[in-house]
């Protein structure tokens, strides 16, 4: 009973409530009659419809309950905040040895079967030459928590976008899910985003969190970066810290999570990325590593953005 509101009364309602949420999704998805405001919407309403009924906490927000990097053992938390989307955050890497090095920290996240984007400043070869670790494994976990490890032979970068892309020695299987990529957007469209104020899905590495080294975990948050949350998202608001650089902020979109930035790089442009495979499928062909170029793109995942 809603109040003295009948329940034949209160039934309808929740129907059309729940209709109007689908339809929204559907014109966002479509671009068919859509303004900023309803994208927008339907953005929000990805995060927003997952908060809901839940309280800001570790037992909500760290993306494993159990771990152990030595032992290859890890168990995914199923009381996530978003736990339903995990399957598409497999293709974030949940390690890199050696720890004192690299660990958990610096992200990494799938953009095609053999390619992996980092954040140009903070990844496995970011001291400007080949890895300091050889073989240099990139370690995921499945959704019902099976190790998998692969290696990176080659990588790619450019200082200007802050961007560096990673090949593996062979396709990810098929329960590490590669990430789409956002529509390009205008700088107009990603101002008018920020303006009303549109969270994101965001990864924050586990690391020591300074200035008092206080050791913490990987978790998935609502963002976006430098924008406070408010209302009912206003619990969830979380700081990044300096291992964050180079993890993944993604939208929750209509037809799925993309990726539309890398924490401390900016956005994710496919053009750049593009740019980037090719580079880095070449630097392999020199160094002896592969034969011919893989051919892969990024995936644009398939929504309308408005122009206004």
């Amino acid at each position: 009973m809603l109040f003295g509101m009948s329940r034949r009364l209160a039934v309808p309602i929740l129907v059309i409530s729940v209709a109007c949420v689908a339809m929204i999704a559907a014109i966002a998805a479509d671009g068919k009659g859509a303004t900023m405001e309803s994208f927008a919407q339907s953005l929000s309403q990805g995060v927003d419809s997952r908060l809901k009924g839940k309280q800001a906490s570790d037992n909500t927000r760290n993306i494993f309950s159990k771990k152990d990097h030595a032992a290859k053992k890890y168990t995914r938390n199923p009381n996530l905040w978003c736990a339903d989307l995990v399957p598409q955050l497999t293709g974030c890497a949940v390690w890199k040895p050696p720890l004192e090095y690299v660990g958990e920290r610096y992200g990494g996240v799938m953009i095609t079967p053999r390619h992996i984007l980092f954040c140009q400043h903070a990844h496995p070869a970011w001291d400007g030459g080949w890895m300091k670790v050889q073989p240099q494994v990139i370690r995921f976990v499945t959704a019902d928590s099976k190790v998998v490890d692969m290696e990176m032979i080659a990588n790619a970068e450019v200082q200007a976008y802050d961007l560096s892309v990673g090949l593996l020695n062979e396709a990810v299987p098929a329960g590490i899910h590669v990430m789409p990529l956002m529509p390009t957007m205008t700088e107009a469209q990603k101002t008018r985003l920020r303006e009303l104020k549109v969270p994101d899905l965001s990864i924050s590495q586990a690391g020591m969190r300074p200035p008092a080294n206080l050791k913490h975990e990987a978790v998935a948050y609502p963002g976006p970066i430098g924008i406070p949350l408010e209302g009912a998202r206003k619990p969830w608001d979380y700081d990044i810290y300096q291992g964050d650089s180079g993890t993944p902020r993604f939208f929750v979109t209509p037809a799925g999570l993309a990726l539309y930035q890398l924490t401390g790089a900016g956005a994710v442009e496919n053009s750049v990325v593009k740019k980037l495979i090719e580079a880095c499928d070449a630097s392999a062909i020199q160094r002896g590593v592969l034969k011919k170029a893989t051919g892969l793109e990024p995936v644009v995942v398939k929504v309308e953005i408005p122009e206004k």
